[in-house]
């Protein structure tokens, strides 16, 4: 992670810059961008994507840093509680890679397999959206 004050988070979806729930991050500071991690998002037709740990694929995303003290603020947005059989996410570490640097960070994880609609096989929830986007015209 970081050092005992702070942890890493990754984000690959409505926390991004510029999209639905970024306000969210606005107070932390992003360590990298065009970052990525082994796994795979989901779209289930909602205004945020799903992901899964999968070694065979990559998710990209931006990391970022934030307080000890705060990572439960996250927690809460993201519907997991430590202690909890029915969260919607499962807060997990992982590997974050760019080049050749890494990272060790906190990923909010799909514990709703019913949630696992669409994959998203761009693996870009942004590129998705976008795509998304250009098809309505």
């Amino acid at each position: 992670m970081k050092d005992n004050d702070t942890v890493l988070v990754f984000v690959y979806g409505s926390l991004l810059k510029n999209e639905v729930n970024y306000f969210m991050m606005t107070n932390y500071t992003c360590v990298a961008e065009d970052v990525w991690i082994y796994g795979r998002l989901y779209d289930a037709s909602l205004e945020y994507p799903f992901l899964i740990i999968d070694n065979h694929k990559k998710v990209f995303g931006e990391l970022y840093e934030v307080p000890v003290e705060e990572v439960s603020i996250l927690d809460a947005f993201e519907d997991y509680e430590p202690e909890g059989k029915d969260n919607l996410y499962v807060r997990k570490e992982v590997t974050v890679y760019r080049d050749n640097e890494t990272w060790q960070a906190f990923v909010y994880v799909c514990n709703q397999e019913e949630m696992l609609q669409q994959e998203i096989t761009e693996g870009s929830w942004r590129a998705y959206r976008n795509k998304q986007s250009k098809k309505c015209f």
